[in-house]
């Protein structure tokens, strides 16, 4: 069992254990690092596959430090020497990392936020792209494609996911409006036809006025397709499908921050997925568009 250390306190001795990821270690002490350890720790972060591959002469040459400055990495990070660190890190890699996710903390630098964020996103869209099966984005892009139009609700932060799933929308020649308006989005709910087309956002699925919304466009057999954060919300009791997007709670981002990227994506792959059957509309829409952009530009 490896230990960060043994402290004294009134009560006796606490063990205070050492975590077992060789990369989260890093990223827990990389603030306490001097200058060379954090460029060798730096290299380690960022190449982890090529460095169980390497020696320690290899590693403290691409890294630009002594073999020396390595070792005492190593011994820093609780490791008897460079051997131990890449036995820890090869079952890093091997085994899914499950505590991927980690909280941003007080003396964290910048280098090291930017790790913990994007190491987070990346795993949010990972299990966003495991959690939806392919067939249900077909099946909403065969929705998209027989509608006479596109209405996109989002309110709050969805809204600006909305705004950007119609900014893209709009370049494969299908009609479609945006709203983020509780009012608007009942009026245009209430005049939507048979098998138009409703994108519904919400990372919490749980906004009265969006349901409601919703319940007006089925009325008139509009198909609904949700994009949120809780597959168990009212939304999705209301929707034709239902499609993820997976986000987590942490100290200083909410759920609905992170999972708002794997919204974007799920978005990206529809659009991707109706321009292709579009092919000749969206290439001369996008020509169209370039015309018209150009003339703002220098």
């Amino acid at each position: 069992m490896n230990f960060r250390a043994i402290r004294g306190t009134g009560v006796g001795l606490v063990e205070e254990k050492q975590p077992t990821d060789c990369l989260q270690r890093i990223r827990d002490i990389y603030s306490r690092l001097n200058t060379a350890e954090r460029k060798a720790a730096q290299y380690i972060l960022e190449n982890p596959g090529d460095i169980i591959h390497y020696s320690i002469t290899e590693v403290a040459e691409n890294s630009s430090v002594s073999e020396t400055t390595i070792f005492r990495l190593c011994n820093k990070l609780g490791y008897r020497g460079y051997q131990e660190l890449k036995i820890s890190l090869a079952g890093t890699l091997i085994e899914p990392i499950q505590n991927i996710h980690e909280e941003i903390k007080e003396n964290d630098d910048m280098y090291i936020i930017m790790n913990k964020v994007f190491t987070s996103n990346q795993y949010s869209m990972k299990k966003t792209l495991d959690v939806n099966e392919a067939k249900t984005l077909a099946e909403a892009v065969k929705f998209m494609l027989k509608a006479r139009q596109i209405l996109f609700f989002g309110m709050g932060g969805s809204g600006a996911i909305a705004f950007d799933a119609y900014h893209k929308f709009i370049r494969t020649g299908i009609e479609c409006s945006v709203h983020t308006d509780s009012h608007l989005q009942a009026m245009f709910a209430a005049m939507a036809k048979k098998n138009d087309v409703v994108m519904a956002i919400s990372n919490s699925g749980s906004n009265k006025d969006l349901v409601e919304a919703i319940g007006l466009a089925r009325k008139n057999e509009a198909k609904i397709i949700a994009i949120t954060g809780n597959p168990r919300s009212p939304l999705t009791k209301v929707s034709d499908l239902v499609l993820v997007s997976f986000g987590q709670e942490s100290m200083f981002r909410s759920e609905a921050m992170e999972s708002r990227l794997s919204a974007l994506m799920l978005i990206d792959c529809l659009y991707a997925g109706v321009a292709l059957q579009r092919k000749e509309e969206t290439l001369a829409t996008l020509g169209k568009i370039r015309e018209g952009i150009a003339t703002k530009r220098f």
